[in-house]
């Protein structure tokens, strides 16, 4: 069999003699690996006997594969051991575990999550992928009997949140001499890290480029929020305080293909269009780009039928964009971002349309959160559907409800991986109320400032 080449982070953690020890990790970068190569190697060992190892992973199939792993590293070191399989461990409660015993009466056992496994249970302890846990807390007590023997503790995790269990641990360990766990060691590896060490010549097979690099991350951060990549893949943990306005489980089921209308202007005579048009426009700043939104209302359904993406378009252009839309037979009614920059397009397209049709519209927070209330209740009841679109759906993700300490919510955005910033959830969510304010003026009342409360109750 060839020889394991050991990655450094990897040689680290599994050279490390210390009873406690915490890793902070990307995913994908092989600790659970190493540390199962640990525990073969040091339960194999001849003059060790009878030891016990007990592993529990977020998920059983996890745990399953540790066991494996296990396997696989006993025939690497000649090691003589068997899988048992799945034993009971406790009649009484029917606890299972999944079983590799090895010649000099070790065994490494692999449990489920549940808090109870591990009481009355002899034996280092690794908890793999802890801040996914349940019961962080729970596991984590149960597990102190085992340290006041001398056996090891090892837990292992990426983040899920700075609110967790697993979080809190980092925070104390790194207060070191000052802090209650003062004899734990902490590692932490983020992709950076491991890309550093080797991870991706081990991967490819060669000294990687640094296009081959670029290429591997962005195939591996396809499809994912900054702040997903930021958790998962360089341990910095997403912010508890704020909530997403619209989770993914919202945003998916409006989202159709298909649904835009192919028409290369949409002036005076364009066709395509048999219900009435809403349009939305959020002016952009700096190097955010301005977005115009395009709703055909049909029944009690608002489908979106274009949308216009304008960066680094002079505002000239970008006011003969937005001329040849409202000068369409269906234009019913339209809401214009008039903050700072985009009050004189504004007011002129106003000049130009009427105040009948043409809304200016200055972001106050009040008004940020009228909209954002307005466009969670559409969202929600899946009133209005969108492109499938990774940059749209990426955008309207973006959106937090933060909550203030005096109690108040704001709403604030990440700058997304194509450099919006919530650009096109407002273009949306000013065509919504163009749409919904159609029947005169947009008037703001307290009475959504009741709804938006309401709706996000628990954010």
């Amino acid at each position: 069999m060839p020889k394991i080449k050991w990655l450094p982070y990897q040689s680290k953690w599994i050279l490390n003699p210390v009873q406690f020890a915490l890793a902070e990790k990307s995913r994908r970068i092989g600790i659970t690996y190493a540390e199962a190569y640990r525990v073969t190697r040091d339960l194999s060992t001849k003059n060790v006997k009878n030891n016990k190892v007990w592993f529990s992973s977020a998920d059983l199939s996890a745990s399953e594969e540790f066991i494996d792993y296990v396997g696989f590293f006993a025939r690497y070191l000649n090691a003589a051991a068997k899988y048992i399989g799945e034993v009971v461990i406790d009649k009484e409660d029917e606890i299972t575990a999944h079983r590799d015993r090895f010649s000099n009466g070790s065994e490494c056992n692999a449990i489920s999550s549940n808090p109870t496994r591990f009481r009355s249970k002899g034996g280092d302890i690794i908890l793999d992928e802890f801040a996914h846990h349940k019961d962080q807390e729970k596991m984590y007590t149960a597990a102190k009997p085992s340290m006041m023997w001398g056996n090891r503790v090892r837990i292992i995790s990426t983040h899920n949140g700075d609110d967790s269990f697993f979080n809190s641990l980092i925070t104390e360990v790194m207060k070191g001499k000052e802090g209650t766990m003062k004899n734990w060691s902490h590692f932490k590896t983020t992709i950076d890290d491991a890309i550093k060490d080797g991870l991706i010549d081990t991967i490819v097979g060669h000294k990687a480029s640094k296009e081959e690099i670029a290429t591997f991350l962005e195939d591996v951060f396809s499809g994912m929020t900054q702040e997903a990549i930021d958790e998962e893949f360089f341990c910095i943990p997403r912010s508890s305080s704020n909530s997403h306005l619209l989770p993914y489980e919202l945003i998916n089921p409006i989202e159709r293909d298909n649904i835009l209308y192919d028409t290369p202007s949409l002036g005076e005579g364009a066709g395509g269009w048999a219900g009435d048009m809403y349009v939305g426009m959020d002016v952009g700043r700096k190097n955010n780009p301005s977005v115009i939104w395009l709703l055909e209302k049909l029944g009690e359904l608002l489908y979106t039928r274009k949308v216009i993406p304008l960066k680094n378009v002079p505002y000239s252009e970008q006011r003969k964009i937005l001329y040849d839309v409202y000068s369409h037979p269906n234009f019913r009614r339209g809401c214009m971002d008039a903050t700072g920059i985009g009050n004189q397009l504004a007011e002129e397209a106003q000049e130009k349309f009427g105040t009948l049709r043409v809304e200016p519209v200055v972001f106050t927070p009040r008004v940020k959160e009228d909209l954002a209330s307005h466009t969670y209740v559409m969202v929600e009841g899946r009133k209005v559907l969108i492109p499938r679109d990774k940059v749209i759906r990426e955008d309207l993700y973006s959106v937090k409800a933060v909550t203030t300490s005096a109690g108040n919510v704001r709403y604030e955005a990440d700058q997304t991986k194509d450099g919006g910033h919530a650009d096109y959830f407002f273009g949306l969510a000013l065509a919504l109320m163009a749409a919904k304010s159609y029947a005169g003026p947009l008037i703001i009342t307290s009475g959504a400032h009741r709804e938006i409360n309401s709706i996000l109750k628990g954010y």
